[in-house]
């Protein structure tokens, strides 16, 4: 399974580097998702924010989160995932770089992010549909 068939039909999220923690959590909490693809002002793709970010850069140093810009406690990009790489690709950069959400290209171009929870989802799916075919393989 390529990851395009894992994100397919999905909202691309993200958040400008110019918003506020506070506007950027309240955005992740509506969606109930743990991370955000931040852009720059032309929609390029320079990090991503998460709840661990929130955490030890923002609450525990006691920063207003009214007053902290996204941009400035932004981790790093350390891996991306192409439309065209696996699953199985994705999970083993999560683990080499110990993270949970990769942001997805399709060439130079940000389409979206992956989670460990969409990978997940998608081979549970898969397994279900082979147990499937297996069991009608044995009723006939």
């Amino acid at each position: 399974m390529l990851i395009r068939d894992v994100i397919r039909n999905r909202e691309p999220y993200s958040t400008r580097a110019s918003a506020s923690v506070q506007e950027a959590a309240a955005f992740m909490a509506e969606r109930n998702i743990g991370a955000v693809c931040v852009v720059d002002e032309e929609g390029n793709l320079i990090g991503v924010f998460s709840e661990r970010d929130v955490l030890n850069r923002v609450v525990v140093p006691e920063r207003d989160p009214h007053n902290v810009c996204v941009g400035e406690v932004t981790s790093e990009l350390r891996a991306v995932i192409q439309c065209d790489e696996t699953a199985h690709q994705a999970l083993e950069r999560m683990e080499k770089i110990g993270t949970r959400h990769l942001p997805v290209m399709d060439g130079e171009r940000w389409v979206g992010m992956l989670s460990i929870r969409d990978l997940l989802r998608a081979e549970v799916g898969e397994q279900t549909d082979e147990l499937k075919l297996l069991h009608e393989y044995i009723q006939h």
